[in-house]
């Protein structure tokens, strides 16, 4: 999650995301939330108490994981080895949600993000992120996971 890849996040890239996104689906009705915002937060708590496996079972099986600096991680079992890697090495981390919006079986989440070097720990990066959720047989999964570090 280092490197210098930036994401530009003010509005008028999120309404053209969104509009790209939910366009593609023919939908025209956007709801808020798109994804609970339990099932969002879960991604954080899990992570926080250890559980690469609860973090990895919010991805689908060919999502990808995009982190600045970093080739993309493709696939869930990758992106639980990943996420297992980040675990031991102690990180915490702390997600923000600012938008979070649907129109049928796709949504979009972003917001900012820090790392912690440990729990209580000094802040060691910050960034934003941008998140692609489909809905899976009534499940919804993440897709695409995008962080960019930087001012968030």
């Amino acid at each position: 999650m280092n490197g210098s890849v930036t994401l530009h996040t003010g509005g008028r890239w999120h309404a053209c995301l969104l509009a790209v996104l939910l366009g593609a689906c023919g939908q025209q009705h956007i709801v808020q939330p798109g994804v609970s915002p339990e099932r969002k937060h879960s991604w954080e708590v899990a992570f926080n108490r250890g559980d690469a496996a609860a973090v990895a079972a919010l991805y689908a099986q060919d999502a990808q994981l995009v982190m600045s600096g970093s080739p993309p991680v493709l696939g869930k079992a990758a992106i639980e080895a990943t996420v297992r890697k980040m675990i031991q090495s102690g990180l915490k981390v702390r997600i923000g949600s600012q938008r979070n919006l649907g129109s049928g079986p796709l949504a979009y989440v972003s917001g900012p993000y820090a790392v912690l070097e440990r729990e209580g720990g000094r802040q060691i990066e910050t960034g934003h992120f941008v998140e692609v959720w489909s809905n899976h047989d009534g499940t919804w999964l993440i897709d695409l996971d995008v962080n960019a570090a930087g001012p968030g």
